[in-house]
This record gives structure tokens, sequence and C-alpha cells, in this order.
């Protein structure tokens, strides 16, 4: 059956009729939802909402970087202003963020040129930024580090930030400063004016990278910082280069090209080191009476053997797998001599030019409780455990304990 034109119509205005009538209800059923999550926003429990103000500041601090143990990582140098983001979340964040100094006692800064066309900052807007920070700190020991840009080994001269004002910094908050990190050339360090400032907290300092660097024009660095005590040079800072107050340390790890840091700080405890060349070469071995724990790591290459240069009359564990180079009898030689109560010795053992271990770990064997070969061949360790194939010649195991009488099996 046709329809007529009339009907047809009919049909079209109910049709539309339906429309606006389900249009009117979805508006309605959408302002009755916006109601709803408005009164959900407000009665409902977020877990993490619910959380003690206390434990929220705790996961606060734990989850950001802080400098326990330094240098800073690249990852931490990266976050080095992550407290910020805190500030962002929430209203309730903001405010427990505001009001955890811990937050706010890290601060680390790069300083990169300015492309031109781009608007310089004021001079004091830096200086109030990191005020503004660090003032959310309370009186709490502070950790800072600067670091300025470089391309490749070259740091950047044509930065707006010059080492004066960073000097200025350290000036202001010098009685709160614990960590000092500073990756700058050595003579942005000497314009710093280190000689100068009173750092009475003062306990940890790293520097590096420097290039290029002067051995012939050492910065005195930290003469006034009676609690220095740990030192860091990463890269190409040298110990020669810094004039450092050098009795007080007692844990320094970097790379040296003379034997005067055994020579002159006395009091070290923990040294790991990197050698690549020795000037002048020793006449005779240096003696130092307190150093228990000594580790060489690779720089640029393998580091060069110097215990034929050494007496460690307190050493107690010795790290030397790094330095491919060593001489197993300079090694018995240096225990000979030494004397030492040594409790840990990690060697390279693939060294199967010298197979004498028998005599090398004597005079050491007695005290030793932790022994790691790093690279170990068949041979070295049949030389360590005193295996003779004529004398164990259908039992190649023999008990560890009468030679190693602590070392755990």
């Amino acid at each position: 059956m046709t329809l007529t034109t009339l009907a047809l119509r009919k049909q079209l205005e109910q049709t539309e009729a339906d429309i606006d009538q389900t249009n009117r209800d979805l508006d309605l059923l959408d302002k009755k939802r916006t109601l709803i999550l408005h009164q959900l926003a407000i009665v409902a429990t977020f877990p993490v909402l619910t959380l003690p103000v206390e434990i929220t500041r705790e996961i606060f601090i734990g989850c950001l970087p802080f400098a326990q143990c330094r240098p800073f990582t690249t990852k931490e140098k990266n976050y080095g202003t992550a407290a910020a983001t805190l500030l962002s979340i929430c209203r309730e964040w903001r405010h427990i963020a505001l009001s955890t100094p811990e937050l706010w006692t890290v601060l680390s800064l790069r300083f990169d040129p300015i492309p031109s066309g781009v608007t310089v900052p004021k001079s004091e807007q830096v200086e109030a930024y990191i005020d503004r920070w660090l003032g959310r700190a309370g009186m709490r020991p502070l950790s800072l580090c600067f670091e300025r840009a470089r391309r490749g080994n070259n740091v950047l001269h044509d930065c707006s930030f010059p080492p004066t004002r960073m000097g200025g910094i350290i000036n202001r908050y010098s009685k709160r400063i614990e960590y000092l990190e500073l990756y700058l050339t050595q003579t942005d360090i000497d314009q710093l004016g280190l000689d100068d400032i009173e750092l009475p907290q003062l306990e940890r300092v790293s520097f590096g990278p420097i290039y290029p660097a002067e051995s012939d024009n050492p910065v005195v660095a930290f003469p006034h910082a009676p609690r220095l005590h740990n030192v860091s040079l990463v890269a190409y800072a040298y110990f020669e280069y810094y004039a450092l107050p050098s009795l007080q340390l007692t844990t320094f790890e970097g790379t040296i090209s003379s034997m005067e840091l055994f020579s002159v700080a006395l009091n070290l405890v923990e040294v790991k080191c990197s050698v690549e060349f020795l000037d002048p070469t020793p006449t005779s071995p240096v003696q130092h009476p307190r150093l228990q724990s000594l580790a060489f790591f690779p720089n640029v290459k393998a580091p060069m053997d110097i215990l034929p240069y050494l007496t460690l009359p307190s050493l107690q564990a010795l790290h030397i797998s790094e330095v491919e180079d060593t001489t197993y009898p300079s090694l018995f030689a240096f225990f000979r001599r030494s004397g030492p109560p040594l409790t840990t010795l990690c060697i390279r053992a693939n060294n199967e030019d010298f197979l004498d271990w028998e005599q090398c770990v004597s005079s050491v064997g007695a005290t030793l409780e932790n022994l790691e070969l790093e690279y170990p061949s068949r041979a070295v360790q049949d030389s360590i455990l005193c295996i003779d194939d004529d004398k164990y010649p259908y039992n190649r195991r023999v008990e560890t304990s009468t030679i190693f009488p602590r070392l755990p099996n």
C-alpha cells in the first residue's frame, strides 16, 4: 500500500519529535552524570590520598635522588629538580611537598649557553630560583651539583652563568653545604674562590670532568672545610691538579699520576684509584700506616701496577683484578714487605705465566676470608689450591681449610 504524502509528512514529524525528545533525555542524562561525578569527587576515597601525611612524605623522599652515594649519576642529574614535579599534581601533594624540607636539600643545575635571539634572564632571576628552592629546605644540610655544558671533553665557555656567580651561591650557603659536586674546568673551579670560603659542614666533594687541565698550577680548594674527608675525582681530574687538605682525608676515589697521595694523605683508610703513568717513578716503596682498602679501576686504559711502590701494613682488602699487567712476583714481594692482615683479595686469575701461588698466598692465607678470582684458568686455580699432579695423581680435590682456614667452603 502506497502512503500518501500527508501520511509520510506525519511520520516525519513524529520521528523528528522522537529525536528531539531523545536529545533532551541525553542532555538530562549528561547533566545527571556531571552531577554524580561532582558528588563522587567530594566523597570518593582515592587510596593514595588516604595515606597518612607522614607516609606520603616518606614515599616522596624515597623516590627522589639523594646524595648518599656520590657522585650523581646521569639520571640523578637529569632529575635534580624532580621535587618541583610534585607541586603540579594536586593541592594536597603540593602542600605535602612544600612542607617536606628533605625534598629541597638536593639541587643539581646544568648551565647551558643561551642561543642568540633568546631572551637572557635577568642576573638575579637564577639566584632567586635557587634561593626559593633551597629556602624550602629549612636549615638542613645541602647537596649541590653545578655543571657547565660541554661538547665532548671541552666545556663550552660562552655560558651566561659565570663561575664567579656560582661561587657566590656556594658562599651564600656555605654554612649548610654537606656535599658539593662540580662539573667544571680547572680554571672555572679556581674562579669559584674555594680557597677563601668557609665550609664548616662540608664532608664530601666530587670534581670532574675537567679538560684541559694544568698540573703545574694546582687549584687550592677547601682549606677551610674541617670536616671534609671524602674526595672523588672523575675522569681527567687528577689528584695532583688540586691542593686539598690531604691530612684530613679518609676516603679517596680518582686518578693519580704520582705516589703523592700516599705520602701526604696519611689518614686515608680507603682508596679506589686509576693509574695510567707515574711521574716521577719512585725509587723506594712508600709506606702508608692506615690504609685498609685499596682498589684499582680502569680509566682510559687498564691501571698500571703500583704495588712495587707501596708498603701497606694495615691493608685488609685488595682489589687488583683490573690491573692486567700485575706481575705476581711483585704481589708476593708486596705481601712479604707489608705483612697485611688481609681479609679480602680480588685478582685476575688468568695469568698462567706465574703459577707459584703457594708461596704468594702463604703470607695472607691465614687471615683471608674472601677470595675473588676473575677469569680463572684451571692451572691458576690448581696453583692457588697448591695442587700438584705428582703429589695428588688420583684425587684433585684438596681441603682448602688447611690453606685458607677462614675462607668459607
